[in-house]
């Protein structure tokens, strides 16, 4: 069993306890309040973790997020050098790289984070594990 393995059991135990849309509001609070560098550095990570229907989830909603601050999907895949099937595939090196664009736009990547997580408690478990860490802590302290 690899260290990776070994995180996911933890964290499954952790949040096995936890009411879902408890931790999916843990996951939501602490994304809210982490610097956009770091989380992205946390996703990207995580990318490495999820598998693909996830990457995909992620992904849509970085578009998503895009979107609702006044770009366009369309634009945010041509800036990021990605096209949006490849997004949609759930291709980690694609969604890695709107990940990255979206460090440079303030408030997308929390966004985006903060209601793929909502909308996707199950993926909890597939987070890096420094985001995960930081998603526990708060959960305890509830």
């Amino acid at each position: 069993m690899s260290f990776m393995d070994n995180i996911g059991k933890m964290a499954e135990g952790a949040l096995g306890g936890a009411d879902p849309q408890e931790a999916a509001n843990a996951a939501s609070e602490h994304v809210q309040n982490m610097d956009e560098g770091q989380l992205g550095d946390h996703l990207t990570r995580s990318l490495g973790t999820m598998d693909r229907s996830s990457i995909s989830g992620l992904g849509q909603q970085l578009l998503q997020s895009y979107t609702n601050r006044g770009g366009d999907a369309n634009t945010a895949t041509q800036d990021a050098g990605v096209s949006q099937d490849a997004v949609s595939a759930g291709d980690p090196g694609a969604v890695g790289m709107l990940i990255n664009m979206a460090k440079n736009n303030p408030g997308v990547l929390q966004s985006a984070a903060s209601s793929f997580l909502g909308k996707n408690p199950n993926a909890l478990t597939q987070l890096a594990p420094g985001l995960l860490q930081g998603i526990l802590g708060r959960l305890g302290g509830r």
